[in-house]
């Protein structure tokens, strides 16, 4: 049944992005913003919506309810799965975060806690059955007159076959995510080719967009400077703050073989933007000083681009057995770990909105964070804020939340007082906003 802010219009709904993503071990927030927004539209609780998936030649169009609907097998693949059941933490990791060398941890070095090889085979041939054949029509003829287009991922808005369609129907009206500017902004922080595939789509926006939604003020403000410059001032702009996996909104026990644990948590794609060498620095300075008594630092998130330095800092031996490195944690595993951590850490240099700090305020856990405009303004009062240069004061802010349990319990109090974002609130501003634009 549709819910009372169902779309009057008819919808796109682009999932090209999410057809592939069960190849991806983990999701990132590109993959949660999507992936909700999504199910939303496309299993028809915000109203009948078409699904639009990217070809070899051309995009494909499907009626509503017509294509295979991604999210379910992916929060199946990711652990997203609000269960009880799917939240524990690892063996080896309660392990590792124990100090017990008994699971070779210390020798063997970091692991990836994957899904196994078979049920990654399987998710493959399920996104191949479901999408690479999937006939479909083709939208510049078969999309209905006056619908709204709305792409949530970025993806593929740089490539020009899957977008040339939009200029044959000029009635249609494109709305895209922006979830920052970042690319185009610090280019220096990205792989080589991304500031000028971002420069594409940001220049689709400009041409051809009736409207775009973002996650922050910030973000909001410089597409607002990045699109004066095409005249485009006037463009609709949603500044909405997303809600976070149903898994970080509910309460759970910590895990009993962690209680004699002191640990803090960095969650996010290893690379220089993320400031990862900030914290490494921080623990070469906590062991030299307290030796195995020093609190232990879990790193999750895959690597990305520009991480073989970081890489070989997180390997220094000095740092052996006080690092754990965890890639591949499920959603329910990444969320049992951190209900026992004394805070999630997040030193970046820029964010567009900052899905882990999010996370963790919603799940109720200290947050210790880069002093940035998007922590400033989805933390409030509940973070503790800091120079991203300046190691000293991590140092000093994680020996406090390490050593005196004072400093922890007030941490705890401000981080109750946040209150996260309602999912079904969010859809239904989302949903009206799309109305708008008719």
């Amino acid at each position: 049944m549709a819910s009372s802010g169902a779309l009057k219009l008819d919808l796109i709904y682009d999932v090209s992005r999410l057809s592939t993503r069960t190849l991806n071990l983990t999701p990132n927030g590109i993959d949660w913003i999507d992936s909700l927004l999504a199910d939303y539209f496309i299993s028809g609780a915000g109203g009948p919506s078409y699904s639009l998936l990217f070809g070899f030649r051309r995009p494909r169009l499907f009626e509503p309810r017509a294509l295979y609907n991604p999210v379910p097998r992916l929060d199946r693949a990711w652990g997203r799965d609000p269960g009880l059941s799917t939240i524990a933490v690892p063996d080896w990791l309660a392990a590792a975060l124990r100090g017990d060398d008994s699971n070779g941890y210390k020798k063997e070095g970091p692991r990836t806690a994957s899904n196994s090889k078979i049920r990654r085979l399987i998710n493959v041939a399920h996104s191949l059955r479901s999408y690479a054949f999937a006939a479909g029509s083709d939208p510049s003829t078969s999309a209905p007159r006056g619908a709204a287009y709305l792409n949530a991922s970025h993806f593929p808005l740089e490539q020009s076959r899957h977008v040339a369609w939009l200029e044959r129907r000029p009635d249609i009206r494109p709305v895209f995510f922006i979830h920052d500017l970042l690319p185009v902004l610090r280019p220096e922080l990205f792989w080589s080719a991304e500031p000028e595939r971002h420069a594409r789509r940001l220049e689709l926006l400009a041409r051809r967009g009736a409207g775009a939604i973002v996650t922050s003020w910030l973000v909001a403000e410089q597409l607002l400077e990045n699109l004066r410059g095409s005249g485009r001032e006037d463009l609709p702009i949603l500044t909405a703050t997303p809600p976070v996996v149903p898994a970080f909104r509910i309460d759970i026990s910590k895990d009993p073989r962690l209680n004699n644990s002191t640990y803090f948590v960095v969650c996010g794609t290893i690379e220089p933007r993320k400031n990862h060498m900030l914290l490494f620095e921080a623990w070469r300075r906590l062991v030299a000083r307290h030796g195995r008594r020093s609190p232990k630092l879990l790193v999750v998130g895959k690597r990305g681009w520009h991480c073989d330095e970081i890489v070989t800092a997180m390997h220094d031996p000095v740092l052996r057995g006080a690092v754990v490195e965890a890639r591949g944690l499920s959603t329910g595993a990444y969320r049992a770990s951190l209900a026992s951590a004394c805070a999630l850490l997040s030193p970046s240099f820029a964010e567009g909105f900052g899905l882990p700090v999010a996370e963790a305020l919603a799940a109720g856990i200290p947050t210790i964070v880069s002093d940035i405009p998007s922590h400033r303004e989805q933390g409030g009062k509940a973070p503790l804020y800091l120079d991203p240069g300046c190691v000293d004061d991590w140092v000093d802010a994680i020996e406090a939340y390490a050593l005196k349990a004072s400093t922890l319990v007030e941490a705890r109090v401000r981080t109750a007082e946040h209150r996260p974002v309602e999912p079904g609130a969010y859809l239904q501003t989302v949903s009206r906003f799309l109305q708008s634009l008719t």
